[in-house]
């Protein structure tokens, strides 16, 4: 599972950002190495998804902001271009995708799943 940040830096989060880029390239390598057993390796990357990890994220943004919680949540949805957040299950349908015999060919891929933010 890697995140919108395989693609893209966001402040404040180096560590975070290079983790993730790190899957990124782990996905790739392994997807070369394993290809010839029939073994496809490809990654997910979530945008903001609304989830119970994205409220002490949100928190601390408004600890060190000053912003309303509530003006924070709607900056996130702004920043969107589909307008919303994503869910737990639109991901979950992404992975249960990957997992199918629908994408036999597919191998090493870095799956966007953000709502278009990184088109930006």
């Amino acid at each position: 599972m890697g995140s919108d940040q395989v693609f893209i830096g966001k402040r404040s989060s180096t560590v975070y950002g290079l983790t993730k880029a790190a899957i990124g390239q782990l996905t790739k390598s392994t997807a070369i190495d394993y290809a010839q057993y029939n073994v496809r390796v490809n990654c997910i990357c979530p945008g903001t998804i609304d989830t119970p990890m994205l409220v002490p994220s949100v928190e601390r943004f408004h600890q060190t902001s000053g912003l309303p919680i509530e003006e924070i949540n709607e900056m996130l949805v702004k920043a969107q271009p589909v307008q919303r957040l994503g869910t737990p299950q639109e991901i979950g349908n992404a992975v249960m995708f990957l997992l199918s015999d629908d994408c036999p060919f597919m191998t090493g891929a870095l799956v966007s799943a953000d709502g278009g933010y990184t088109c930006q």
